[in-house]
């Protein structure tokens, strides 16, 4: 009886083997699983069963068309919701093993090693690398393989062209220190200083706090909220802003019909990883949900992301428009070894505004 029951749990066992070997997927030393070519993977991915949950940092109407595009291409059954700011809560249900998604968007300010422990070992990494995906290897961590960004954020000053005269429109960001821009010429946005920090990569830290220090001696209009503040200068209320999402200027200048809405990229532009995805650990489709970020890295979906974004496709894609705006200048790119860096910092570019604090 005793030998009956080996017999039966071998067995089982064989037969829960069987998928991956019988699709060309192998795992190395350090339990990272890959696939032998790109067709094997679709072969896995059509042999899950099951409807692939997405988590996406775009809108939901965006989010609608990749789905769409997705399955129509490799017949699998997909749904995706717009992650919007639901991303402390899927940390923490990641953290408790109850999160149901199969594709997560990992929001770093929550610090991207909060999430790599409970994401499953897929190597995009060495797949990319031996061409099996066709994925950018910059996009991809490599400490972390099984982690990638599939876009870009670029940073930039926005100004109202009825409001700023053309000699005072900037050419570099000493210029944003002229005495002619004193006392609430400029807007600040105070819950998001992550494209100041990010020239950090370029300029080191202490540069960036003496820039910061001025900034604020500046007297700005201190604001909150990009997308508030770039319509308020819109409208008129004031003339230029400090450095802020790129794509959310654009955004604004499109949706409110605002031509006098300009956007100057200053060297070194800032460039930060955007939409970084990873599968969940404990997902029942991991073929799936690979060949899912592996397809948000493709053309089709980098122009979604470029047109939806708007100028949210990834800056390593070749084509992609943040690829094409950063070329030839300098940059300072946020890379995986930096990323960790830039909360951090926030922290320290908010003190050198000196707010004034509660005192006990």
């Amino acid at each position: 009886m005793n030998a009956l029951k080996c017999l039966l749990v071998a067995a089982c066992g064989t037969v829960l083997l069987a998928p991956a070997a019988s699709y060309g997927a192998e795992k190395n030393a350090a339990g990272f699983l890959s696939y032998a070519s790109h067709d094997e993977l679709v072969k896995a991915a059509r042999a899950e069963s099951g409807t692939l949950m997405v988590t996406l940092s775009h809108t939901q109407a965006a989010v609608d068309e990749v789905i769409k595009l997705f399955t129509s291409t490799y017949g699998v059954k997909a749904v995706g919701q717009e992650v919007g700011q639901t991303d402390s809560r899927i940390l923490l249900e990641l953290t408790a093993e109850t999160h149901k998604g199969d594709i997560v968007h990992l929001e770093e300010e929550l610090g991207l090693g909060n999430y790599y422990p409970h994401m499953y070992k897929m190597d995009f990494l060495g797949m990319a690398e031996k061409k099996v995906l066709d994925i950018p290897v910059k996009m991809i961590n490599p400490k972390q393989p099984n982690v990638v960004a599939v876009g870009s954020a670029l940073a930039g000053v926005s100004y109202n062209s009825k409001i700023l005269p053309p000699d005072l429109v900037p050419k570099s960001y000493e210029d944003l220190l002229n005495p002619k821009l004193k006392n609430g010429q400029i807007w600040v946005d105070v819950s998001q200083a992550s494209g100041l920090a990010a020239l950090f990569v370029v300029w080191g830290k202490d540069k960036v706090i003496d820039y910061t220090t001025k900034l604020g001696e500046q007297k700005p209009v201190w604001t909150t909220g990009a997308t508030r503040s770039i319509t308020a200068m819109a409208a008129g209320e004031y003339a230029i802003g400090s450095l802020n999402h790129y794509h959310s200027v654009i955004r604004i200048r499109e949706q409110r019909k605002a031509p006098h809405v300009q956007a100057v990229l200053l060297e070194p532009v800032p460039v930060r990883l955007n939409q970084i995805l990873s599968i969940n650990g404990k997902t029942t489709m991991p073929a799936t949900a690979a060949l899912f970020i592996a397809f948000t890295a493709g053309d089709k979906v980098q122009e979604i992301f470029d047109r939806a974004g708007p100028i949210k496709a990834s800056v390593f894609k070749p084509g992609s428009l943040p690829n094409k705006l950063v070329e030839g200048k300098q940059i300072a790119f946020v890379g995986w070894d930096d990323v960790d860096e830039i909360e951090p910092l926030q922290k320290r570019i908010f003190e050198s505004w000196k707010f004034p604090v509660a005192q006990k």
